[in-house]
């Protein structure tokens, strides 16, 4: 067995190979490119063919782990504070380089396999469907943004603006807002003509419109406070070219989850995704796309646990003990997760059970919706291995006869 340890960078990589009694048999760096990268295939080829190596990196988005996957290579992806204390076995020192944190990646496979996970690439499906809900996620990310902003001024100088049609972030909003930017204009402003605004720009029905329209004026007509003309000038162009920001944004969310809907509705998970307690409609193809189409690509239901960020981490020393909420693991599956336990607790009897008895116990409002959290990825991992989809009855009457109590 072969083992290889790449330190990877934008530029240049510097890899390191070790044979099984960890002499080094090469070290090397190389460009990134496809001339680099078929170089250290090269080389590695010379002493291993690409199913005997182990390959230590710590990066999974890469166009080398692309290629080394490609191959066949077992990629082992650490985690660089794993990399920063395992260089302590060999130096005492704070000396490092990038040759040697190569080596150490290589003899940490070389030594330890056992506690790295090879993940194996994902099928094209799910990594489309990554790339789709991280940039969704990425652009509600932006449009809470711009949300808060465009707040933040309305209060500085038009206040019941955010309450016209029932928020900010409506296609109604913007458009009367594109419109009449300022109290003054907008309270000249005929029910009839906001009305009329409504059905043009926001494309919705005139008997909506009206009703929304009546509100909108018999707000308009209550007192407002007024602040200074300078104020009323400087903020109006601020926040329109905020809202033409949002529209924009709104405008993407939509092709966004149309796209997501297209691929989501082929993946081989999809059906025993969604009838698992608590996944709306945006939650399985996050779920879907983050663990992938294959279960079995994780070493076991707690390399799983771990991953989802749902199993805790335990400190012990003599008499002292803590247990915190686990940092290290996929932050997009602990979030989908979340929310998923929130929906659980409306609609399944067995969550509001378990979240209730261990708010009961003291526990806090996190840990009890962990517990929850923990008890899906669970059932959702013997849904997945044997490919079945979600049975409450069937569910409870197995807790039952196995007198399982979850915490």
């Amino acid at each position: 067995m072969t083992c290889v340890g790449i330190d990877w960078a934008d530029e240049t990589h510097q890899v390191c190979i070790l044979d099984e009694q960890g002499r080094t048999l090469d070290s090397f760096g190389i460009a990134h490119g496809r001339k680099g990268f078929e170089l250290a295939h090269a080389k590695i080829a010379k002493y291993s063919a690409p199913a005997e190596v182990r390959v230590a990196i710590e990066t999974r988005d890469s166009l080398f782990v692309d290629f080394l996957l490609e191959l066949g290579y077992a990629l082992y992806f650490l985690n660089p504070k794993q990399t920063n204390r395992l260089r302590d076995r060999y130096r005492m020192s704070d000396s490092k380089s990038d040759a040697f944190d190569a080596y150490v990646l290589a003899d940490a496979v070389r030594r330890d396999p056992e506690f790295f996970n090879a993940l194996s690439a994902l099928d094209e499906l799910s990594l489309r469907l990554r790339l789709l809900t991280r940039t969704r996620e990425g652009l509600v990310g932006r449009k809470v943004a711009v949300v808060n902003e465009i707040t933040a001024h309305l209060k500085r100088y038009f206040p019941v603006a955010r309450e016209l049609f029932g928020g900010v972030d409506n296609a109604q909003t913007i458009a009367f807002l594109l419109q009449y930017p300022t109290y003054e204009q907008a309270r000249t402003v005929s029910e009839g003509r906001i009305t009329a605004l409504l059905v043009k720009q926001a494309k919705i029905s005139p008997a909506i419109a009206a009703r929304h329209a009546a509100r909108a004026r018999a707000l308009l007509k209550e007192p407002q406070a007024s602040p200074s003309a300078s104020v009323t000038r400087a903020y109006p162009c601020a926040v329109k070219s905020l809202l033409r920001q949002l529209q924009s944004i709104l405008v993407e969310l939509d092709a966004l989850d149309a796209e997501i809907a297209h691929n989501y509705k082929d993946h081989p998970n999809k059906e025993l995704l969604d009838s698992l307690p608590g996944v709306a409609g945006t939650l399985g193809p996050v779920l879907a796309a983050e663990l992938g189409a294959d279960v079995q690509r994780f070493a076991g239901l707690r390399a799983l646990k771990a991953f989802a960020g749902t199993c805790p981490v335990t400190k012990q020393s003599g008499k002292w003990h803590s247990i915190h909420i686990r940092r290290a693991c996929n932050g997009h599956v602990r979030r989908a997760l979340h929310l998923a336990s929130r929906s659980a607790l409306r609609s399944t009897h067995w969550a509001r059970e378990l979240f209730d008895r261990l708010r009961r116990e003291g526990k806090s409002y996190g840990r009890s919706l962990r517990a929850v959290g923990d008890q899906l990825i669970e059932i959702l991992y013997v849904l997945l291995l044997r490919r079945v989809r979600y049975d409450e009855t069937y569910h409870l009457r197995m807790k039952a006869l196995h007198g399982k109590t979850c915490s």
